[in-house]
């Protein structure tokens, strides 16, 4: 019979009256039942707390017994946390054969669109070696597209993209190590560093399906609410070539450099001011090369758009990112922009126009006043720039005072004027 009494969202357990999910129980009490149990709420988290101190022959059964019903385990709301269970806590021969059939019997495209279904995934990327990574990676070839644009797939292609990464970076960090060890055994070691030159080679062409595929959408990735995760992790996490794919991808593709240039331009132009775009640009600035960020910067002061663009919300962000990866040169024609502009605002009790300096209708404006909290303290003790930007604030700090957004420029001014003092006394 049963009832919905012991098993919550499960249903009942399987003839639960002759054992007890507690220490008297062990999984060998369980044997051949081991996959109807893992489907029952509270089955699955004995299964799962028993993983943890089963000694061999004990997970072995669980293993075997699993993997034979796999297919009904790996989308259960239960039974996939027991088959990560065993991709954490089982051998090396148990990882690889869950990772095994993942690939050959199941569909990783549409598991990976699935709630549970792509946790298993992305556990089985975090837990298994570098060919059997590459295997799941690769068989999404031509479906990269799909998953970026699913809700639960896009987090399975991040999640691909930072541990192939995480590979490369421990093969480099190995590589450094076994170049400055002095003591090593000479065979095993090729050995070795051939097996993972060979994974690695694996890892880098099903790195190249995501970037190919990300990369020839890129316009419409860029500007997708899950799409410009993937396209961030893309930018934050890979290196070389790799890398230079991606961010060469935002600026144009296709055609001679003059033209990809306007292309990049046009593109950074949609994207800075965009809700999702605004952080890839952001990624941009903070991992990208020089040239790339010396493209973002083009598009940022073509015009005088900077004061523009910093009382927008998302283009605020950019222009602050700017502030703090730019170089020395780019931050200050950001801020000679800003302090040779002049707002004219009407103010409408005597219907007289009163000049107010940009720097402070920005340090009012509830999104410019961060950039020029951040301009503030980026600019170098003692230059000529910083002088003048805070002798503009001081002289609009009545203005300032009564303003809702200015604080923090408010206390900048303040500690100032008050360094000041304290320097002439």
């Amino acid at each position: 019979g049963g009832g919905s009494g012991g098993g919550g969202g499960g249903g009942s357990p399987p003839n639960r009256g002759w054992y007890r999910y507690d220490d008297t129980t062990t999984l060998y009490q369980m044997r051949g039942r081991i996959s109807e149990i893992a489907k029952d709420r509270d089955g699955s988290k004995f299964v799962q707390r028993r993983l943890r101190i089963a000694d061999p022959s004990e997970l072995q059964i669980v293993y075997e017994e699993s993997v034979a019903a796999i297919e009904d385990l790996w989308n259960d709301v239960y039974g996939n946390y027991v088959l990560q269970g065993l991709l954490e806590l089982g051998t090396k021969e148990m990882r690889d054969g869950i990772g095994r059939r993942i690939v050959e019997r199941g569909d990783v495209v549409s598991l990976s669109t699935k709630v549970y279904g792509c946790r298993l995934i992305q556990k089985a990327l975090e837990t298994l070696d570098r060919e059997d990574v590459a295997n799941i990676v690769a068989s999404v070839k031509g479906k990269v597209w799909l998953l970026v644009h699913d809700h639960n797939g896009n987090h399975v292609i991040q999640k691909s993209v930072t541990k192939i990464n995480e590979f490369f970076s421990a093969t480099s960090a190995a590589q450094q190590t076994c170049s400055t060890s002095e003591e090593h055994d000479g065979d095993n070691e090729a050995t070795t560093q051939t097996d993972t030159a060979a994974a690695d080679s694996l890892l880098m062409e099903s790195l190249c399906i995501i970037i190919d595929e990300v990369t020839a959408n890129i316009r419409d990735l860029a500007v997708h609410p899950y799409g410009c995760r993937v396209v961030q992790r893309l930018i934050e996490h890979c290196s070389g070539d790799a890398k230079g794919i991606v961010l060469d991808s935002l600026l144009g593709g296709g055609g001679g450099r003059e033209e990809n240039n306007v292309k990049g331009m046009l593109l950074y132009g949609m994207l800075i001011d965009h809700e999702y775009g605004n952080y890839v640009i952001q990624r941009v600035l903070a991992y990208g090369r020089p040239s790339d960020k010396a493209a973002v910067f083009e598009t940022i002061t073509a015009n005088n758009t900077v004061i523009k663009l910093s009382k927008q919300k998302h283009s605020s962000n950019v222009v602050e990112m700017m502030l703090t990866y730019g170089d020395l040169t780019q931050r200050q024609r950001i801020i000679e922009e800003i302090l040779n502009h002049q707002f004219f605002q009407c103010f409408c009790v005597d219907q007289n126009y009163v000049s107010k300096s940009a720097a402070v209708s920005m340090a009012e404006d509830n999104y410019a006043n961060y950039v020029l909290k951040t301009a503030l303290d980026v600019l170098e003790e003692g230059s000529p720039l910083r002088e003048r930007l805070f002798g503009t604030l001081i002289s609009g700090l009545e203005d300032l005072e009564s303003s809702p957004f200015a604080k923090q420029v408010v206390l900048r001014v303040k500690a100032y004027a008050q360094e000041s003092a304290n320097y002439e006394a």
